[in-house]
């Protein structure tokens, strides 16, 4: 993990939602890696891309979740954090060591979020 993260990649199914962050993120000063609104975009992506850090909805609708994506994600070593409207004990294939943020997420929450992960972030 470097100390300054740069290109983030964002997994969620909602556009709106996935355009919001986008758009906070790249007001913040970071490249914006999809968002990925499919499995397969985000699971084709999460192979292919030069990516620091991923933003991951939990529930990709359809019965589909993004535990494929964390899959490749952990085998490439690329930090990740949920972002779910349940509780963290509520899906199955988070770990206790996962982070998870709650829904609605907001530009406060994500530059807090990537703060913790990478303390000399200076923006």
């Amino acid at each position: 993990m470097t100390d300054r993260p740069q290109r983030i990649f964002i997994v969620e199914d909602e556009v709106i939602v996935a355009f919001e962050m986008a758009d906070i993120l790249e007001d913040l000063g970071f490249e914006v890696v999809g968002p990925s609104i499919h499995l397969d975009h985000a699971k084709k992506t999460a192979k292919e891309q030069d990516i620091d850090i991923a933003f991951l909805d939990v529930n990709l609708g359809s019965g589909k979740t993004s535990k494929p994506v964390v899959e490749i994600l952990k085998d490439r070593d690329i930090p990740y954090v949920f972002i779910t409207a349940y509780n963290k004990d509520h899906v199955e294939f988070i770990d206790s060591e996962d982070r998870v943020l709650r829904k609605p997420v907001t530009g406060d929450t994500l530059l807090q979020t990537l703060r913790r992960l990478y303390p000399k972030l200076e923006r």
